[in-house]
């Protein structure tokens, strides 16, 4: 037990934040930069959205749900269903080498359904906020009676914050759009440190921190439309949401593992109860469609981390500084013209973003860069869809011994309309 006691000493008060990434030469791990806080956040945006490097505030498809702005809520026609899954691939380098994690998630669920046909409309959701997936590992030592004792810990995270969502869009006239959702949020994450002693007569051992909490939070949205607003036909849209503050009621509980047997550690380690607060979150944009061909968009994010705060992991509060983003996409729909040509039957979407983010760690932003480009596949016998992503971004630097990212990303949603409320017509 004593021998146990020092090796959980030497993992919870030897480690620290570490980037240097985990020796396989493929991990199913995400982004490193997610064993800080609760994880990385993720863009809660639909797959068309983000293929224009876009959040999705300022403008609504008929038949595409939405979970961004609860205002598009309120324009809701038809039944619909949202399904969203995705594989990522991460090549992170640093000074001592690099190494390829790849990711496979699965994304937002919604269905989103008409109260009042294009009046008032419901949304029902799941969507995970933040992603902790990550190995890393650290060669360290330590003076223990005289003597200097060699060891490694390999720690391994998976885990997150997710949202589970309702909520009502009402549309006041033919210009503006407002709504309103209410969120259960519960935060489950899961460290796992593997310690090894190669040259010492201690035992190898696992040690495991499990984080956990939840609470309700709130969010509102508008949605403004001015048609003719250059010339017939055209179409301006601005959009606006509000994220309230999030208070997470947490608890946090250790176990550690020798050969087989199991203990529980005692409180004075790391078991606690504590909160955790997440920011507010505030998004907007402008989206302009001269015709019914084109769209370009022009949207943004800010996150106050600055005011993040976690009583687990205090010294961690001060790398958060507040986020910034803007994305800047198009899109072209040809099929609107009649034309049967085969490459006129799909979706074309192209953007670009750039992320502040939300850590400063030595001084450095870890920012990111990137690009997309989006393709949608319609249904020949109804007005369901399936829209494809591919990503590629930058993120972080090699600079002061951090790790810098090359993010290549697909994602797949499948999106079903007239799902419920569908007459068919007479025969």
């Amino acid at each position: 037990m004593k021998k146990l006691a020092l090796i959980v000493t030497l993992l919870v008060f030897g480690t620290s934040t570490a980037f240097a990434q985990s020796g396989d030469a493929k991990a199913k791990s995400g982004s490193v930069y997610s064993k800080i806080g609760i994880g990385y956040p993720l863009e809660t945006g639909n797959t068309a959205a983000q293929s224009m490097g876009l959040l999705g505030v300022s403008f609504n498809e008929t038949f595409v749900g939405t979970i961004t702005n609860p205002a598009h809520w309120g324009n809701t026609v038809y039944g619909l269903g949202v399904g969203e899954i995705g594989v990522d691939s991460y090549t992170a380098t640093n000074a001592t080498g690099s190494v390829t994690n790849s990711n496979f998630s699965v994304g937002q669920f919604q269905l989103q359904l008409p109260i009042i046909r294009g009046k008032l409309g419901l949304s029902g959701s799941f969507t995970p906020i933040t992603e902790a997936k990550f190995q890393t590992f650290e060669q360290k030592n330590q003076i223990i009676g005289g003597e200097t004792l060699d060891y490694s810990i390999e720690n391994r995270g998976s885990g997150g914050l997710n949202r589970a969502e309702l909520g009502l869009g009402w549309r006041i006239n033919s210009n503006i759009s407002v709504g309103y959702a209410t969120s259960l949020y519960f935060l489950s994450i899961d460290d796992l440190y593997v310690a090894q002693f190669p040259q010492s007569p201690y035992r190898n051992a696992n040690f495991t921190i499990e984080t956990s909490g939840h609470s309700f939070g709130h969010r509102v949205g508008t949605f403004i439309q001015l048609p003719n607003f250059f010339k017939e036909d055209d179409h301006l849209g601005i959009g606006a949401t509000v994220n309230l503050p999030v208070e997470l009621n947490s608890e946090r509980k250790q176990t550690g593992v020798v050969d087989n047997g199991a203990v529980t550690l005692t409180e004075d380690l790391q078991n606690a109860e504590g909160p955790i607060r997440i920011p507010t979150k505030i998004t907007g944009g402008v989206s302009y469609s001269p015709n019914n061909l084109w769209m370009v968009g022009l949207e943004g994010l800010y996150e106050g981390w600055s005011a993040y705060e976690n009583d687990f992991k205090p010294s961690e509060d001060q790398l958060f500084v507040d986020r910034y983003k803007m994305g800047l996409g198009v899109q072209y729909f040809p099929f609107v013209t009649g034309s049967t040509k085969f490459l006129s039957n799909f979706k074309y979407r192209a953007g670009a973003s750039y992320d502040t983010g939300h850590l400063n760690i030595d001084g450095q932003q870890i920012n990111t860069l990137k690009f997309a480009f989006g393709i949608g596949l319609r249904s020949p016998r109804s007005n369901s869809s399936i829209d494809l992503s591919f990503e590629y971004g930058i993120r972080g630097t090699q600079t002061s011994s951090l790790v810098q990212e090359n993010i290549w990303g697909l994602r797949l949603t499948l999106n079903l309309a007239e799902v419920m409320f569908f007459r068919p017509k007479l025969q």
